[in-house]
């Protein structure tokens, strides 16, 4: 449902899912986003949403998308992913209940003009004991390009060979976005940003993503709403069950 008719242009695609740990990807979207109104929002009866569902606001059902546009006015779409079917420890499904969502944002804005896709994302299981673990230093990024996925991972200038594990749905919405597409393609690439399991809050992640985002797509940030959204994050923090919190966020409530 869009709030007005939109025009078909070049334009990129910035997803992120708001519950990960860390909060990074979700500071660094809300900060790209900033004040901006949706200007669609993603309706389907695949979304999963806990039916439990009041803090600290009832959780919209639907995604909701944004539109900004860089320093050369080339127009950014941002996808708000705010529940998605993830990983869990008897979790068999996230394909089934993502893909077709993902097939159909994609088929959709390709009509639109979008061109390229974005996914930030944290390295969730960098913290792993797995061996060949890519490790991202702190203040790096890790690159996949799903252009040349015979290349290999690009974490801050470095190539290395070490495997990286994904969770979904990164990688799923970076792999159909690949195949669904209808454009000449300008990237397709997955963005990580180191993850520590020792902060409920990873700032530090995401500051590198948007300056990331300020170097490469000159996208400007709202320092405002950054502030507002750790505020709200590191006050939850203090709560006497602050897990409590994470599992409310993985079972897709507003923040």
């Amino acid at each position: 449902m869009w709030t007005n008719s939109p025009t078909r242009e070049s334009t990129t695609l910035i997803a992120f899912y708001q519950g990960e740990q860390g909060f990074a990807s979700f500071v660094a979207g809300m900060g790209l986003i900033g004040d901006a109104e949706p200007v669609a929002k993603i309706y389907s009866k695949l979304h999963s949403v806990d039916p439990m569902n009041s803090f600290p606001d009832p959780t919209f059902p639907e995604w909701r998308l944004y539109q900004v546009r860089n320093s050369e006015g080339r127009r950014y779409f941002i996808l708000r992913l705010s529940h998605t079917y993830v990983v869990g420890p008897n979790s068999t499904k996230a394909w089934l209940y993502n893909y077709p969502i993902f097939r159909d944002i994609t088929m959709h804005l390709s009509s639109l003009g979008v061109d390229e896709l974005v996914y930030m994302t944290t390295h969730l299981m960098q913290t792993s004991n797995i061996n060949d673990q890519a490790y991202i230093p702190d203040g790096e990024l890790a690159i996949f390009d799903y252009l040349n996925p015979e290349n290999d991972l690009l974490v801050g200038s470095n190539e290395v060979e070490d495997e990286m594990l994904i969770p979904p749905p990164s990688w799923m919405f970076a792999k159909i976005f690949k195949d669904f597409n209808r454009n000449v393609i300008k990237g397709v690439s997955v963005v990580f940003c180191t993850h520590t399991d020792t902060v409920f809050v990873n700032e530090g992640g995401s500051e590198v993503l948007l300056k990331f985002m300020q170097d490469e797509h000159r996208l400007s940030s709202d320092t405002e709403k950054i502030n507002e959204m750790l505020t709200m994050i590191n006050d939850v923090e203090h709560m006497q069950e602050p897990a409590d919190f994470t599992a409310i966020l993985d079972g897709g409530f507003y923040v």
